[in-house]
Order: structure tokens, then sequence, then C-alpha cells
């Protein structure tokens, strides 16, 4: 019995690994990260076999080409987390310093604008703009009834905030 499960697994092995490595190519992969996903692929499927717990409705074949799709997926996802950005940019995209050319300083910052607004509006924007609360929060900790009404709180502040920049010198000269 244990004879004819190893050949089993090894039939299935000889005839589902090509398929994985022509996939793990596709994505990207490597020989040996298709080896070691397919490796982790056909754990999965033994220990779900051994455990009873395998109700699959496809071929073993094409179950095990999925369940290493997925692994992959998942190693691709974590790996680029990890990765510094640093590691993709060289200094030959460096931006020259001369690029940008200074604002000069004229009239209000932006945090004047803000303030014009009001105590509790520069409250409710910095609590959804720079605390990034959900507007359900929002809603509860400034108590308003509804999130609609809190919504609406927002777009009246930022319409003060938007009106005084339009009125303003310096705005004037931008668009003019």
């Amino acid at each position: 019995m244990q004879e004819q499960a190893a050949q089993a697994l090894t039939d299935l092995y000889r005839d589902t690994f090509p398929q994985v490595a022509r996939v793990v190519q596709q994505l990207g992969g490597d020989l040996e990260t298709a080896k070691d996903l397919f490796h982790d692929a056909l754990v999965i499927y033994m220990e779900k076999q051994q455990q009873q717990k395998l109700h699959i409705q496809v071929s073993a074949k094409a179950y095990l080409v999925g369940i290493t799709k997925i692994l992959w997926l998942r190693k691709f996802k974590t790996d680029s987390r990890r990765q510094p950005l640093d590691d993709h940019i060289t200094d030959a995209y460096s931006i020259p310093e001369d690029f940008y050319t200074p604002v000069p300083e004229k009239g209000r910052s932006l945090m004047q604008y803000l303030q014009t607004a009001g105590r509790k509006c520069m409250q409710l924007l910095q609590a959804f703009y720079y605390e990034q609360h959900s507007m359900q929060e929002i809603a509860e900790k400034f108590h308003y009834k509804t999130i609609h009404s809190a919504t609406v709180q927002k777009y009246k502040c930022l319409e003060k905030v938007r009106d005084h920049i339009k009125s303003s010198a310096a705005y004037e000269e931008v668009i003019g």
C-alpha cells in the first residue's frame, strides 16, 4: 500500500512539475523558486489528504498548480513589501537641486488660511486629512448625528478655506 502511494506521488510529481515550472517562469520566477513552491504545495496537498480535508473538484494536477500560483502570489506580495525603494532607484534618476523653483513667500501660508475657517473646521480637517480618521469616527468625535452631516461640514470647511484663498492677492497673481 505504501509503495503504491509513493508511486502515485512520484507520478503526480513527474506529471505536474513541468507545468508548475512554466507557470512560475511566466510569473517571473526561476527554477529554484518553482521547486520550493511546488514542494510547499505538495506538502499542503498531502496534509489535507491525510486529514481527509481534501475536497477538490478538479484534478490533483490542477489543484497543485493552483496552490503553487497562490503561494507565488503570497511570496511576491511579501517580498515586494520588504524591498526598500532605494534598491530600485539609482543616482541616474535623481532630481537636480535646481529643478524646482522656490515659491516666493508672498501672502499667507496655508496654515493661516486654514485658521481663518475657524477652530472647529481646523480640528475637523486635521482629523480627516492628518490623523486619517474615517467619517464615522469624525461624526462620533464631533457629535454629528450622521456621517452625512460630518461629510457636509467637512465640505463647508474646505469651501471656507477655498474662498479665503481665492479672495487673496496671491491667488490673483497666480491666476492673472
